[in-house]
């Protein structure tokens, strides 16, 4: 069995002013930093076997802030744990009450992000079987973990919200191939948390 921890990066600057992100690097905001630290407080007491983290900015950050309970372990930069690829829009404020359909030419789909999260889970079941598994991702590719592992179909992608900033999916891979889900955008480390800032809407802070 590989106990899986999945877990979303700190609210970036990007996030709270309704920017695309994509695959740029993101800035964590103030808040951000603080919901890193809370984040860092409740699995301090946590050993992973090995840490993953997305390359991009945002994530290796959060990773960083929470490995400081942690000193002397290796961060794996993990391309495959990138946010959705937004071609044209990134950088730039989302379109208003933006939906699958309206994607610029270019994107990656919600397909594409399931490609990449099974390709994810290969790699953990090739690598990593009987270890507890941390990895830092976002909130587009996290959506993608949510649908394989509940085994639903692709168009299943876009019934979930947004997961909260910092927040843990947890789920104990078996080796027959069934999936037990232990905890789904667990944020009670947040509580202490003031927050400041609120997205635009909720399609704008998944990425």
């Amino acid at each position: 069995m590989i106990d899986f921890w999945l877990i979303r990066h700190g609210e970036t600057v990007e996030n709270a002013q309704g920017i695309c992100q994509g695959q740029t690097p993101g800035t964590l905001s103030e808040e951000g930093m603080m919901q890193a630290r809370a984040l860092a407080e409740y699995l301090k007491n946590e050993e992973f076997d090995v840490i993953y983290s997305s390359d991009l900015r945002r994530t290796m950050k959060t990773t960083e802030i929470v490995l400081q309970f942690h000193p002397g372990e290796e961060i794996i930069s993990e391309p495959l744990l990138r946010e959705r690829y937004l071609a044209d829009w990134q950088g730039k404020p989302f379109p208003k009450n933006w939906k699958e359909m309206d994607l610029p030419e270019e994107a990656e789909t919600s397909e594409d992000l399931i490609m990449r999260a099974n390709a994810f889970l290969s790699l953990l079941k090739e690598k990593h079987e009987g270890q507890k598994v941390f990895a830092m991702s976002h909130g587009g590719l996290i959506r993608a973990f949510w649908t394989v592992l509940h085994n639903l179909d692709n168009g299943s992608y876009s019934r979930w919200d947004a997961p909260e900033n910092t927040s843990i999916s947890r789920f104990g891979l078996n080796e027959d191939g069934s999936v037990n889900e232990l905890v789904r955008n667990l944020a009670e480390h947040l509580e202490t948390v003031p927050v400041s800032s609120k997205a635009k809407n909720k399609n704008d802070w998944q990425l």
